[in-house]
């Protein structure tokens, strides 16, 4: 997220955001799982094709709130390292893994992905609703596989026909860009990678999506 407009957009909306993932409202939770269900679908596809995650190094790009730094760390996750723009969203979730007692697992760093020096590689490098506001995404893409030891987790909003103008517009008064892709455009961005193996999981609801799940070739 390389714009000073999305970061100022997250950084003020980090606890709007992080309610999209809780339950303590009940009608709010099933608001959120009635019409943003691609948002809980895109969650269990990561994980679930993060394989076994048991003493595993773990990068999070675009963590938010942290919700899934707390999954995997959950899982048995040796390490897990999220990175945000957004001041806001990085206090919401060292807050939110201090609550769960697992801060010693967890790591969290304000910065930009694409300028932050990391000190060692990653079994599992996942983006997920990142490449949403990115410009340039082929860079960035080849970044996560360079500090991949064995997969690549990256979200992609699909093309529709009403939802997608609908978002546009709705980030558009802000200052922010929303990008969208077809199947075939992030097949051809991941074959431009060192990506040894890929494979697109769909998201069928909420506007449709997909979910590029890479193994490295290395």
């Amino acid at each position: 997220m390389e714009s000073k407009s999305v970061r100022e957009y997250f950084d003020t909306r980090a606890e709007q955001f992080d309610r999209l993932y809780g339950e303590d409202v009940r009608w709010r939770t099933l608001f959120n799982r009635t019409f943003r269900q691609a948002i809980y679908q895109r969650f269990s596809i990561a994980l679930a094709e993060s394989g076994e995650v048991q003493g595993a190094r773990i990068l999070d790009i675009g963590c938010g709130p942290g919700r899934y730094v707390s999954a995997y760390a959950q899982l048995g996750a040796a390490q897990v390292v999220g990175i945000d723009v957004a001041e806001g969203m990085i206090k919401l979730a060292e807050k939110h893994i201090q609550a769960a007692g697992i801060a010693e697992q967890c790591q969290f760093i304000c910065g930009d992905f694409l300028t932050t020096d990391f000190a060692d590689q990653f079994d599992v490098v996942l983006a997920v609703g990142v490449f949403d506001y990115l410009s340039k995404p082929e860079p960035f893409l080849r970044r996560m596989v360079e500090l991949a030891k064995s997969r690549v987790i990256v979200t992609f909003p699909g093309r529709s026909v009403l939802r997608m103008r609908m978002r546009r517009l709705r980030y558009a008064v802000r200052g922010v860009p929303v990008h969208f892709y077809r199947k075939d455009e992030v097949e051809a961005l991941a074959q431009v990678t060192d990506l040894r193996t890929f494979k697109v999981v769909p998201i069928h609801t909420s506007g449709t999506g997909h979910v590029l799940v890479g193994q490295i070739g290395r």
